[in-house]
């Protein structure tokens, strides 16, 4: 093991992981302190340069993905944080689309290994610090910051932005959220800062009056994205992304920085060649069709069955799908296709749902349901079985298992099957 795998795995096997572990006293915390302390350690590298702070239920990574892009074609050096990482721990702070180098990061977590264990620091805790310093070290004129999770408690929340955005509220994280929408909306809304302006991406009249309280309370203007507005394109495949890329254009206009129009359209054109962003409505392989998608709660899985269904019209279709433990299948269940097969599997994480359970809930739903052991044993079951349109997700854990895969030669390949 060489001295960045050695770095990374203390990292993921040492630390607690709330992606892994789920919530805890030790990756959830009540509040930021240690945050601070670690950030002092580090010498507040969050404070040498501008950055745009964005949450929500659904969309930011995307958001943060188009936000990147379009400042990197305007020929600024950007760093962009962003969680969970899916193949690499360094996807969660790329620095102008590229990971930072191994060595880095071997350095980094040698040289403060010391202050992670006596702070006793989450992995995310630890992980945001590096991306500050990483940023830092790069010497970046602008960072896009992605929330973990919530907005008023999470470790990201140490930043006074050039506008926060907020890219949409649903019921996820109940647990430490709140149990309804406004309540979910107050913890999101805690990332506005005085006089800072704050950007909406979709808003209701259930939590309007949240951020408008929020925003008053701190003097900051309130912009509402106009679901009229045609966005300009991007290449991002998934219908969703209509909405996201509209407020990436909002959210650029109030940062203040100058970026030219002709810019903006090519930064939302070439988001994946510019930032490296992968499993949201990554197809694949084109024959058979297969599509991978990090929706995995019931607000982001309606958009995302309403293109499935579209797109699978006319052929043999499945899914591959695993979720984890703590979220709402109901809503998910309620949404599926009825018709078409389910390989029901369980992502490569502690906090998966295991297969059995997950695919006793399908099977009670009226589904048809071949239980797997893991996501490419689904996949490989899937492709064996002839089927011509395969859907992979539930989860981004399956997401991220099923891009290893592929990238490991474990995914069978096979002549693609007629429309017949």
């Amino acid at each position: 093991m060489d001295r960045f795998e050695a770095a990374c795995s203390w990292l993921v096997q040492r630390l607690p992981m709330f992606q892994r572990q789920g919530g805890t006293p030790a990756t959830y915390r009540l509040d930021l302190e240690k945050t601070r302390l670690w950030l002092e350690v580090l010498g507040n590298p969050h404070r040498a340069y501008p950055c745009i702070h964005v949450a929500g239920t659904n969309g930011k990574g995307s958001t943060c993905h188009m936000l990147a892009s379009i400042y990197q074609e305007s020929g600024r050096i950007v760093g962009l944080h962003t969680s969970p990482h899916m193949l690499d721990l360094r996807e969660r702070f790329r620095i102008g689309g590229r990971l930072v180098p191994e060595r880095w990061v071997a350095d980094f977590v040698e040289a403060h290994r010391p202050d992670i264990e006596a702070l006793e620091l989450s992995f995310f805790e630890a992980t945001v610090g590096m991306a500050f310093a990483a940023f830092r070290d790069a010497r970046v004129d602008l960072a896009v910051i992605e929330v973990g999770m919530g907005g008023r408690l999470d470790s990201t929340n140490v930043v006074t932005p050039l506008v926060s955005v907020i890219t949409s509220i649903g019921l996820d994280h109940m647990a430490f959220l709140g149990p309804d929408r406004p309540s979910i909306a107050r913890e999101k809304a805690g990332i506005i800062k005085h006089r800072v302006p704050v950007v909406l991406g979709e808003w209701d009249d259930e939590i309007l009056p949240v951020f408008q309280d929020v925003a008053a309370a701190n003097q900051s203007l309130l912009f509402l994205c106009d679901p009229k507005n045609a966005p300009y394109p991007t290449d991002l495949a998934g219908d969703y992304q209509k909405g996201n890329a509209r407020l990436a254009e909002l959210a650029v206009r109030l940062a203040g920085i100058p970026v030219h129009e002709h810019q903006i359209r090519r930064g939302l054109r070439n988001v994946v060649n510019n930032t490296g962003l992968r499993g949201r409505w990554d197809v694949l392989s084109r024959r058979p069709f297969v599509v991978a998608d990090s929706a995995h709660n019931a607000h982001g899985w309606d958009p995302a069955m309403n293109q499935w269904n579209r797109e699978r019209a006319g052929l043999r279709s499945a899914m591959v799908l695993g979720v984890v433990s703590d979220k709402d299948t109901d809503g998910m269940i309620a949404k599926l296709p009825t018709n078409g097969r389910i390989y029901a599997c369980a992502p490569s994480i502690p906090r998966a749902l295991p297969s059995g359970e997950w695919a006793k809930r399908l099977r009670d739903a009226g589904q048809d349901v071949v239980e797997c052991a893991g996501v490419s044993q689904a996949l490989n079951r899937a492709l064996d079985d002839g089927f011509q349109a395969i859907y992979v997700g539930g989860s981004s854990f399956v997401v991220a298992d099923v891009l290893a895969a592929y990238r490991d030669g474990e995914v069978k390949s096979r002549r693609s099957a007629s429309r017949d």
